[in-house]
């Protein structure tokens, strides 16, 4: 049965107190009539965090301590919810898409299936790729989370808010808009003309009600009750309109019946909203680097970079040792669902892809113990993290995944082999927070892995990464350019960025451009390799074998303290048994 595990901060009798995503989670699972098992998890209060009133009278829930939950429920942030014992779902936006698809599972027709909105994918994309997921799982959230409440006299309306009213007053996004905006069914006197006034944006996300509005609708619900001021909706005409609007769906109001947040006597404050650009949330944050920009592709300006790298010294030379070099996959001992064949790979990719999980599976192999737990971050169809499951079946794999039909594949595989040692999580790799002894990532895109290195660093965990998409690494919301406090201090963000971006230029051996990227692509491993051993690390820096195997073929192995010293340079594998599959 699924259960939902969901952040409480307190009881008081028969009233709860909780933070802004249970409200939302409790609010979107009473608008879809779920049956989910509720779980409430008490926790401590942040002194910054805001607890809001509720009734849970209508809810059929259990309430258990933090150090009583499950472990897989425990290894990420809440709200969390669990599918069976393998497999969780983490991520406010994730865990609600989920809570409508198991509703309509129960009942195909049921009325909350067009929340998922067009082609089921409103809020689909994670927040880090997505301008508009991020402002409804991230930063409306956080208004709400930390905002003053009670109310103070302060008289601007928080800027969230005032982003969405100018998001509001933007052109609807409409599949095949000019197609529906030119057809006879759309015109009021059965006609079509080029003048075609464009359809009123009724909703967040266009003409229809998504999971966009009913996060939105939650949120500036409950804030309309703490500040409780018309002035502050004369300041948001057209998010007043939107609101009144949902309000009147009957249904949609009387899921609100269990917040018992009390109407505050509105203040004597004069409210203003400060001035924003005419800007869609859709569209991405407007300083955010683009590497297409002209400027940023001179071929002076990548010269110039590199040598700010080149003359400070840094060691940007590669290793000549391979770890678990001395490995051998007879892959015809491998079962068909365990190696890449059984992936659904084209044949065009199937000979590559054997050869870069061969590099990638080497040192894990050499390192993993006994009752190890490793994880394959951005595992895909868990190409590599099956592989690894398979061949090591005393350790424990976990493979995080946010895309659910990517996932939803590796779940097949790993039940067709019956592997009992696999775990699946489909969240960001923001909600992971679980323990484990090693990390791993294969072409984990730009930012990502970066990610997966401070996630192995701060669990001590040993990392065996391939980076992709030098390009694409920029300042975000838990990572800023660049990573060492050596690099830090010689070149400045624009210069490592054009260095990011020659990085990707790595075309083939006749192309004037590939010998630079590749120079390039060394930098930002460099930097990488010596951010870690800032924090204790060896790292090791080598090539995939053979170096075809993929355009972007540098290996980042680390090994936290002396354990490299002491066990990782034997030549030998030592006491450490190897399945038979090994050679």
């Amino acid at each position: 049965m699924e259960e939902i595990y969901l952040e409480l901060f307190s009881t008081e009798g028969d009233e709860f107190f909780a933070p802004i995503e249970t409200l939302v989670v409790l609010f979107t699972m009473q608008y879809c009539d779920s049956r989910l098992e509720i779980t409430f998890v008490l926790t401590k209060q942040p002194i910054e965090v805001n607890a809001y009133p509720i009734t849970v009278e209508n809810f059929s829930y259990k309430v258990l301590n933090a150090d009583e939950i499950p472990e897989i429920a425990d290894s990420c942030q809440l709200p969390n919810l669990k599918l069976n014992s393998m497999s969780l779902v983490a991520g406010l936006c994730a865990c609600l898409r989920q809570i409508i698809k198991l509703s309509i599972a129960e009942s195909p027709e049921h009325h909350c299936r067009h929340l998922l909105g067009f082609k089921t994918s409103s809020l689909l994309a994670p927040s880090e790729s997505s301008p508009w997921t991020r402002f409804c799982e991230v930063e409306l959230i956080s208004t709400l989370r930390t905002m003053e409440y009670p109310a103070t006299s302060s008289g601007e309306i928080p800027e969230t808010l005032a982003r969405f009213e100018v998001h509001m007053c933007q052109p609807v996004r409409l599949h095949n808009i000019y197609k529906y905006t030119m057809s006879k069914k759309f015109s009021s006197d059965g006609t079509a003309t080029q003048e075609r006034v464009l359809p009123e944006h009724l909703y967040a996300e266009g003409s229809f009600m998504t999971l966009a509005d009913v996060i939105i609708f939650l949120c500036i619900t409950v804030y309309l009750r703490i500040v409780t001021n018309p002035r502050v909706l004369e300041l948001i005409p057209l998010t007043a309109k939107w609101h009144h609007r949902m309000m009147n769906d009957e249904h949609l109001s009387k899921c609100l019946s269990f917040i018992a947040l009390e109407f505050a006597p509105p203040l004597n404050t004069e409210y203003f909203s400060e001035h924003l650009p005419n800007q869609s949330l859709y569209k991405s944050d407007v300083k955010r680097y683009k590497p297409r920009n002209k400027i940023y592709t001179k071929q002076e300006d990548v010269e110039n970079s590199m040598k700010i790298i080149e003359n400070t010294g840094v060691d940007l030379g590669m290793s000549s040792e391979s770890l678990g070099a001395e490995i051998e996959i007879d892959w015809g001992e491998i079962p068909f669902e365990a190696n890449p064949d059984g992936g659904s790979l084209p044949s065009t990719r199937s000979k590559r892809k054997f050869q870069q999980l061969e590099n990638l599976c080497r040192p894990v192999l050499k390192l993993a113990k006994p009752g190890d737990v490793i994880v394959d971050f951005c595992s895909g169809s868990g190409h590599l993290g099956i592989l690894i499951a398979y061949l090591r079946k005393n350790c424990t794999v976990i493979l995080l995944e946010n895309k659910e039909e990517s996932l939803n594949r590796s779940k097949l595989r790993v039940k067709k082999l019956k592997l009992d040692n696999v775990r699946f999580y489909q969240c960001n790799l923001d909600y992971f927070k679980g323990k484990f002894d090693i990390g791993t990532s294969l072409h984990a895109c730009g930012v990502a892995t970066d990610l997966v290195i401070q996630h192995c660093i701060r669990r001590n965990a040993v990392f065996v990464c391939c980076p992709c998409c030098y390009g694409s690494v920029q300042d975000c919301l838990n990572i800023s350019y660049p990573r060492s406090n050596v690099f830090k201090r010689v070149i400045k963000l624009r210069d490592y960025l054009v260095i990011g971006h020659a990085a990707d230029q790595t075309h083939d051996e006749k192309n004037l451009k590939t010998k630079q990227g590749y120079r390039c692509m060394r930098i930002i491993d460099g930097d990488r390799k010596t951010q870690a051993e800032e924090c204790g690390y060896t790292v090791l820096i080598t090539k995939l074998v053979p170096e075809s195997c993929t355009p972007k073929n540098n290996l980042l192995v680390g090994i936290p303290g002396d354990e490299f010293v002491n066990n990782c340079l034997a030549s030998a594998l030592q006491n450490v048994r190897l399945p038979s599959s090994i050679v």
